[in-house]
């Protein structure tokens, strides 16, 4: 069937406002998308991300570089989007995201050649029953298609079941979060990119940049859809 009399047949809409797509929109109509806020855009955004981790966990955060694409704020249009990809099967969605933050990662400049593999944050084995898929892990597919390396998500697991962060002081994340990853299943590469989707104090990446290194991970970048912005 024509894309277009598909559209017309089955109508796709905004995730976020719910207004009809045109044929050449995915998930996201052009207002919504143009509305979520850039991390820092061209004002070092890199340096400024490490920093906003370095804050809670001092300069040895083990990231070598660290790319974040959006600043994430409560009752956005980025939050009804995030929580239609997690909550909503949309998985898709997190492919489109993933494919915006590698063409973010490309654009400054990075040398892909000195990447080896993208490895997804893992979801405990409870929500990913729940979820049927790993948010992480799609976001690392989008990247991977763009930065053409392979996606590794068995090479990092976790062994702690942490519930939920939301509400937690970054001391109670930490205690929360100690121990919580251990490498996984291969030999870990010496060039990794760490992927997750929203990082708040990043005691989830560090912790996991913590079990790569103990596998063997020499060098660790980090790469994150958003970064939840202080309210």
């Amino acid at each position: 069937m024509d894309n277009r009399l598909l559209h017309f047949v089955y109508p796709n809409v905004c995730v976020v406002c719910h207004s009809l797509l045109f044929p050449s929109e995915h998930y996201l109509c052009s207002a919504c998308f143009n509305g979520f806020e850039p991390f820092m855009e061209g004002a070092a955004p890199e340096r400024a991300f490490l920093r906003s981790i370095e804050s809670h966990f001092g300069e040895d955060t083990l990231f070598d570089r660290a790319w974040c694409r959006y600043v994430f704020h409560k009752h956005s249009a980025l939050q009804q989007a995030v929580h239609a990809m997690k909550y909503q099967g949309l998985f898709n969605l997190g492919i489109f995201f993933g494919k915006e933050l590698g063409r973010f990662i490309v654009s400054s400049g990075m040398d892909c050649d000195a990447i080896d593999c993208l490895v997804p944050v893992p979801l405990n084995r409870l929500k990913l029953i729940e979820r049927s898929f790993n948010q992480a892990e799609k976001i690392a597919e989008g990247v991977a298609s763009v930065l053409h390396k392979p996606v590794e998500p068995r090479l990092l697991q976790r062994v702690k079941y942490t519930g939920s962060q939301t509400g937690l002081t970054l001391g109670q994340r930490k205690n929360n979060l100690a121990g919580a990853f251990e490498p996984g299943k291969g030999k870990i590469p010496r060039r990794v990119i760490l992927i997750d989707d929203i990082v708040t104090t990043g005691a989830t990446m560090v912790s996991a940049a913590q079990a790569l290194r103990k596998g063997g991970a020499e060098t660790i970048h980090l790469g994150a859809l958003a970064l939840a912005a202080k309210e």
